[in-house]
């Protein structure tokens, strides 16, 4: 008998090349992820920290949003102005204040109250807006250089239940 035999393909290699990598050839794919390594980490660190503030603004402008409301619900009874938050009354800025305790806003640092409307003989007809600002800074300093000091504002308008100023 006679026994045929194929001839090879043309992409493949001959059977004497397909042995195992050559230490040159190893150390060359080493050095070479090393390098891609090197130039990837600074990219990936650099993503993972302004993410890390991007998350801190979004819990501190969640924070400052809540600030306005709950000032603004005590504002809609209650419209003075007084920040010393030492009496029994509760005034729309200290009770911002309270809420912000984490993000250090002091209750003389909340804008004045704005009342709008025509006529707040009827207080329905008369709206509290309450605004709470804060200077966010981002905590890493690459981030910090890019984006610099971001100033984060959140407001609330209600309409007054009454109209009623505490001494």
């Amino acid at each position: 008998g006679r026994t045929l035999q194929h001839a090879p393909h043309p992409w493949t290699r001959p059977a004497a090349d397909t042995g195992a990598m050559t230490h040159r050839q190893q150390s060359d794919q080493r050095g070479q992820s090393l390098v891609e390594f090197a130039i990837a980490l600074p990219v990936i660190v650099l993503l993972m920290l302004s993410l890390f503030d991007f998350g801190r603004a979004v819990i501190f402008y969640s924070e400052l949003t809540n600030a306005s409301r709950t000032g603004a619900r005590v504002a809609i009874v209650n419209q003075s102005d007084d920040s010393s938050c030492l009496g029994g009354d509760a005034t729309f800025k200290c009770a911002a204040a309270d809420v912000t305790a984490g993000m250090a806003i002091a209750a003389g640092d909340i804008p004045d109250l704005v009342v709008g409307g025509s006529d707040c003989a009827l207080p329905s007809s008369c709206t509290a807006t309450v605004t709470v600002d804060y200077s966010f800074e981002p905590i890493t300093p690459i981030v910090s250089s890019f984006f610099g000091t971001v100033t984060l504002s959140s407001s609330t308008t209600m309409p007054l239940e009454r109209t009623h100023s505490s001494p």
